[in-house]
């Protein structure tokens, strides 16, 4: 049988493309893999994993963009695979640059670029906040004048990175002044007051195959020391069905979609739903975790599957589950310097995931996006208050020993 070969743009471990039963999403008789990832991920590949490493700078994506190309020029390929959000769109470009199957760009930037999302879904009767593009902060005057509080972030942000929020014309003026972080394109958007939401969702032709729907507890503006950010699924009733629907009505506007995908959402002070944004990608943080417990199903494997030209996976879901509910949290460091070891960790038997990405010798430098977390964390219990309660006690348990520089 002839392998499939596949160019991996990877921003996990490998170890991390593997069923709960250990076996590889991509079996070494059936795929030939060509791996682009952080060199710290292939120096902890075992041998045979994979046909040939290139090591990338994945966290610089505008450059790895640009030489994409270049790196896989001397290589063919059946298909090319991305599942995080900064690498969606160069992999399409590449799919059309070398003619293979899969999600091209036109597609893609439906579900990678806020202002062309909202014009799609706001054309297909989904309620997205008012918002409007800017080339400078000063633009978003008008906006801030009509809605009293607004929102300011990249086209193609992801992890909160670059996010203000601005509650008047002094914090726009500032913001003015110190000008936009990046190259990137910008938008300002409606403050919608109420609960944010995200749902996470197997798709199949526009249609949810699984989905799960769960409350953000904490801000995305600032990622404050000894902080965290945490999300707990919706225990049943109004609210639940609500957002699952208005999931349903979203995902249906790309009925060209198969995948994972990952809905931000809002419930407004009246209760009623508002787009904020869709990633057609795995959730981060615990999530990817926490559907596998609740679905039987991997998110991961599930953005995969299409890429390689195959179906997405039915949904495995457990009925009558003890502990149905899960939630994650994302803890930020309490203390900047140098980092030389975690020292108490939770280990409970209800703890689905713990991730402590810190080495001894790392430098803990004041986080700038959800992601630069000391340790991530993915919990289940038996409503949405155990689970809260739980993550509580995750936090109190996890310390670690950081030097002043």
């Amino acid at each position: 049988m002839t392998r499939q070969r596949v160019a991996l743009i990877s921003h996990v471990g490998y170890d991390a493309y593997r069923h709960d039963d250990g076996s590889p999403f991509f079996h070494p008789d059936e795929f030939d893999i060509t791996l682009l990832a952080r060199p710290r991920d292939i120096a902890r590949l075992a041998p045979g994993q994979v046909s040939r490493c290139i090591p990338v700078d994945i966290d610089t994506h505008a450059e790895l963009a640009v030489s994409l190309p270049d790196l896989l020029g001397g290589f063919e390929f059946d298909w090319v695979v991305a599942t995080q959000e900064r690498m969606l769109l160069p992999a399409a470009r590449m799919r059309e640059a070398i003619g293979v199957g899969g999600m091209g760009t036109e597609h893609t930037l439906l579900l990678r670029d806020k202002v062309a999302m909202k014009h799609h879904f706001s054309t297909h009767g989904i309620r997205v906040p008012e918002f409007s593009e800017i080339s400078e902060p000063i633009q978003a005057t008008e906006l801030l004048d009509k809605f009293g509080q607004i929102v300011v972030k990249p086209v193609h942000g992801c992890n909160s990175l670059g996010v203000h929020i601005v509650r008047d014309q002094n914090e726009l003026i500032g913001l003015q002044r110190r000008g936009f972080a990046g190259p990137d394109r910008y938008e300002a958007e409606e403050f919608i007051t109420g609960r944010q939401f995200h749902v996470d969702s197997v798709v199949r032709d526009g249609v949810p195959v699984a989905a799960s729907v769960s409350q953000y507890l904490d801000s995305h503006e600032t990622f404050p020391l000894n902080g965290q950010i945490r999300s707990h699924t919706l225990d049943d009733g109004p609210d639940l069905e609500l957002l699952l629907a208005f999931n349903r009505a979203v995902l249906g506007c790309i009925d060209w979609f198969s995948g994972a995908a990952h809905l931000e959402a809002f419930l407004d002070d009246r209760g009623e739903p508002v787009f904020c944004e869709l990633g057609g990608r795995p959730g981060g943080a615990g999530i990817d975790a926490t559907f596998r417990y609740r679905h039987g199903i991997s998110l991961l494997f599930a953005s995969i599957m299409p890429q390689i030209g195959r179906n997405v996976p039915d949904s495995g879901a457990q009925a009558g589950m003890d502990q149905p509910a899960t939630g994650w949290s994302m803890i930020y460091p309490p203390a900047l310097g140098r980092f030389r070891g975690y020292g108490t960790l939770p280990g409970a038997d209800w703890l689905l995931q713990l991730t402590t990405p810190y080495r001894p010798g790392d430098r803990v430098v004041q986080p700038t996006q959800s992601s630069d977390a000391l340790a991530f964390a993915a919990v289940r219990g038996k409503d949405s208050r155990e689970v809260v309660d739980r993550l509580a006690e995750v936090k109190s348990e996890i310390t670690a020993s950081i030097t002043p520089e």
